[in-house]
């Protein structure tokens, strides 16, 4: 991520991987809310959106590549191009199948039901973000865009079902 955002910021075009912050702190305060504390868990949880958010975003903009462009908005398919956008969504969503794994492997983190649909959904990203390499079209990137929808989603419903039914993996 530190990567992306400092040769992003060059491009005018880190608005997306520093938005991601944001969501986070939503994130950040219905755990505390939830849980009365802040802890190593929470943290990371809450932090999965930043590490999402790209991923996510950089498929929407590229499905509306020619409205930033016609906008002057530097949005990355529009200063880098779609296969090169297509590239680093796939690479952001590399780094974020460990990521969402980290927080089964941390003490008292997640268990089983977690990591089972983390797998899950991290995989059919990968996929969609794989495939999209391949044909790097506005129509694809749509599709890529609803499969990253969900997945906050599900994730975020995995870590209630593990609290719920929590079966450590050790």
């Amino acid at each position: 991520m530190i990567i992306y955002t400092v040769w992003l910021k060059r491009k005018n075009t880190s608005n997306i991987v520093i938005g991601g912050i944001a969501g986070s702190a939503a994130a950040w305060a219905g755990w505390s809310a939830a849980t009365g504390s802040m802890d190593l868990l929470g943290f990371l949880v809450g932090f999965l959106v930043f590490v999402w958010t790209p991923s996510h975003f950089w498929c929407l903009a590229m499905k509306i590549k020619d409205e930033y462009a016609q906008a002057n908005v530097p949005m990355l398919p529009v200063v880098i191009g779609m296969q090169r956008t297509s590239k680093f969504i796939l690479g952001n969503t590399i780094i974020l199948i460990p990521y969402s794994l980290i927080l089964s492997f941390i003490p008292d983190g997640m268990g089983i039901v977690y990591t089972a649909i983390a797998i899950v959904s991290g995989v059919l990203m990968l996929v969609y973000h794989y495939k999209l390499t391949k044909n790097p079209t506005s129509e694809f990137a749509w599709k890529a865009y609803k499969v990253t929808a969900p997945y906050l989603t599900i994730i975020f419903v995995a870590v209630a079902l593990d609290a719920a039914f929590h079966f450590p993996l050790f």
